[in-house]
């Protein structure tokens, strides 16, 4: 009897060891899980935290992006309007010469480029069709000057010294063409509403 018991005891005792064994294999394996939800949770949260990172990277790229188009349309669309505005101005221009009162802004034009130019004898450059208002207005002003008919504008004149070293352009386009240089910010300004 003493070798069943024996067997008996070697019996119980394994399964005490393997009941132990299986406690800490349970136990093992229960902290490996904690240990691997802890990791899975980190590079969950990690892999989230990077989404976020790269999807506001991304929308602030858009965003620039779209306010660049934007700035850049509405400059476009503020050119195109500045342009459309000079244009209907020359189309109006146009017709200067039908007006009643462009003998006179004829007469203040060729006084004004004669002002600057300060001199009364020069060449006066103008259209053929202004030929008799740049005499008159000539005469009225006392400028000993030459006629030549060699423009081709919508009115107004050209004013040069014998020897070209002087230009002083007094033309509907020169002065359009001033203007517009000269208002471009201001006009700008009022389009975008500062």
């Amino acid at each position: 009897m003493a070798y069943e018991d024996l067997l008996k005891s070697v019996e119980e005792s394994a399964q005490e060891k393997e009941q132990e064994l299986r406690k800490k294999a349970a136990a093992a394996i229960g902290e490996m899980k904690d240990r691997a939800s802890r990791q899975a949770a980190t590079i969950r949260q990690a892999a989230v935290d990077e989404a976020k990172r790269s999807v506001a990277a991304e929308r602030n790229k858009t965003l620039y992006l779209i306010r660049t188009e934007n700035k850049e349309l509405l400059i476009r669309t503020r050119e195109t309007v500045f342009d459309q505005a000079f244009a209907q101005a020359e189309e109006r221009l146009a017709n200067l010469r039908a007006d009643p009162e462009y003998p006179r802004i004829f007469h203040r034009l060729l006084a004004e480029a004669a002002e600057t130019a300060g001199m009364d004898r020069c060449l006066v450059h103008t259209d053929p069709r202004d030929e008799e208002l740049a005499k008159k207005a000539m005469a009225d002003l006392h400028l000993n000057g030459e006629i030549r008919l060699d423009l081709e504008t919508r009115g107004g004149v050209i004013i040069t010294l014998h020897d070209g070293t002087v230009v002083i352009k007094n033309t509907i386009e020169s002065r359009l063409e001033r203007a517009r240089e000269h208002n471009r910010h201001t006009i700008h300004a009022i389009l975008s509403g500062e």
